[in-house]
């Protein structure tokens, strides 16, 4: 409710507002008067009043002709200097979210980040044993589910021996290893021709898997069983020589005289190391999985098969396809420890350390062990010698032992000490130690035993920044101590 008082100064506000233009004049022309008379207590009140209201008119537009005096004029194109590095943030919740990534990671002195000053030169090497302690450790919660899903799998068996009996091959495909899968069918193949009172079935399984595995190997170990006993558990093994088309065309010329069909088994044919990724060795499984005697199954572990094997050559196997899902991990397919290593540029051990070594050596000839104790000798040397950084020692009569710093380190490379699988030494230099100890009696003979420690992963090769080639062990200096001695004994 409004007080009287309000109206009027209301009322009061708006009187110069309302006012007519032709008293508003008449009120000018009355305030000059005013100015210009000397006696103003005689004038008019009323005319006193036009006069004040026409004075505050007046007053107020040249106000406002003065504030249109001071507004600036409008600013030229271009950034107003210091400017340049203002940016106009846009709010978060402005922008799609396909944008927002961008927006919170964009370049600028709000948003900078600190640099971390971790690298992968400052992870220790994961050795096998710590690997396989942590992963036996590990128990899957459904292990239960899996074990079942393989007795689903096993019941679909005598099918596929069906199949395979009608000179087709199988292709096992599904996420998960199916490595225990194939397993359990051999077995069941055994059991089967335990049944029948027939001679125990020829199966060879080929692990694709595998580094070192070459198509020479495979089709050898297809001859050593095919000329072997049934019965035989650990047959000789047959050696063929020649390139590999000759060989298995020697190979499908004693399968024609056989009466026992061979059931060849191969796990990841599709792995990154597998030597049947190539169209040569793929020719050549394919003519052999033709053969009538041959029973082949093998399994896929990525979705790419069709795009690494032609058409052509999957029609020549004939393939069946079979969903093998088992959710099974690929701890034997992947070799994580040599893998991680290879990625951080670094070299894994051998598993099994020096007892692994060990153990290979008793099967090797004795000049075989005598160069693998010279190769250690040497290293063990040099390891000696990086020690003790070259100076003498104090013992020496020679030497005044103040002279000497007692405070010496190794010989550091690239920043850090040299450590005992780093050490190598000079092909030619061993050869030449090795030549005049009377263990190998020519380049080609040092070359072959070479050739048996680098098979047994005993033996690193590399070359250094003169390109020389630098030979050495993957053990450290323990390790390499306690073969040495074992070798000595």
């Amino acid at each position: 409710m409004y007080q009287e008082g309000d109206l009027s100064d209301g009322r009061d506000m708006n009187k110069s507002s309302k006012m007519p233009l032709a008293k508003k004049r008449k009120a000018q022309a009355v305030a000059s008067e005013i100015d210009m008379s000397e006696d103003q207590d005689e004038l008019d009140p009323s005319l006193r009043t036009l006069a004040e209201d026409a004075l505050a008119d007046t007053i107020e537009v040249t106000a406002r002709e003065d504030t249109a005096l001071e507004t600036p004029s409008k600013r030229g194109r271009g950034r107003p200097k210091g400017a340049r590095n203002k940016r106009t943030p846009t709010p978060d919740g402005d922008i799609p979210p396909e944008e927002r990534y961008f927006f919170q990671t964009r370049v600028g002195p709000a948003n900078q980040q600190p640099t971390s000053t971790n690298s992968f030169s400052a992870l220790g090497l994961l050795t096998h044993d710590e690997y396989l302690a942590e992963s036996r450790k590990y128990k899957d919660p459904h292990e239960l589910e899996m074990r079942y899903l393989l007795k689903l799998h096993g019941r679909a068996f005598p099918q596929w021996q069906f199949e395979l009996d009608q000179d087709f091959s199988i292709c096992l495909y599904g996420w998960g290893s199916k490595r225990q899968l194939v397993t359990n069918f051999a077995e069941y193949l055994c059991h089967q021709a335990a049944k029948k009172n027939a001679p125990h079935p020829k199966i060879v399984v080929i692990n694709g898997y595998a580094h070192k595995l070459n198509v020479r190997h495979v089709l050898n170990t297809i001859a050593t069983a095919l000329h072997a006993d049934p019965d035989e558990e650990d047959p000789a093994p047959v050696r063929l020589v020649g390139q590999p088309q000759d060989i298995l065309d020697t190979l499908l010329t004693r399968l024609n005289n056989t009466p026992f069909r061979i059931h060849l088994l191969i796990n990841s044919i599709d792995h990154v190391s597998s030597p049947f990724r190539t169209t040569a060795n793929q020719a050549l499984l394919a003519r052999l999985s033709a053969h009538p005697m041959i029973n082949t199954l093998m399994t896929c572990d990525t979705p790419t098969l069709n795009s690494i094997f032609p058409s052509n050559i999957r029609d020549q196997y004939s393939l069946l396809f079979h969903d093998a899902t088992t959710f099974a991990a690929y701890d034997t397919e992947t070799n994580v420890v040599d893998d991680v290593n290879e990625l951080l540029g670094r070299k894994g051990r051998r598993v099994g350390g020096s007892q692994g070594v060990s153990f290979v050596l008793k099967s090797l000839p004795e000049n075989a062990r005598n160069l693998y104790r010279l190769l250690l000798s040497e290293i063990l040397t040099i390891l000696n010698d990086d020690e003790t950084g070259g100076i003498p020692e104090p013992e020496d009569e020679f030497i005044d032992p103040s002279l000497l710093d007692a405070t010496a380190t190794p010989r550091k490379q690239n920043g850090r000490s040299q450590a005992a699988e780093d050490i190598g030494i000079e092909y030619r230099t061993l050869y030449q130690k090795a030549s005049e100890e009377f263990i190998c009696s020519s380049d080609m003979n040092f070359r072959f035993l070479l050739k048996e420690f680098h098979d047994h992963q005993m033996l690193t090769t590399r070359k250094d920044a003169s390109g020389t080639e630098m030979l050495g062990v993957p053990l450290d200096r323990g390790e390499m101590e306690n073969v040495l001695e074992e070798l000595v004994l």
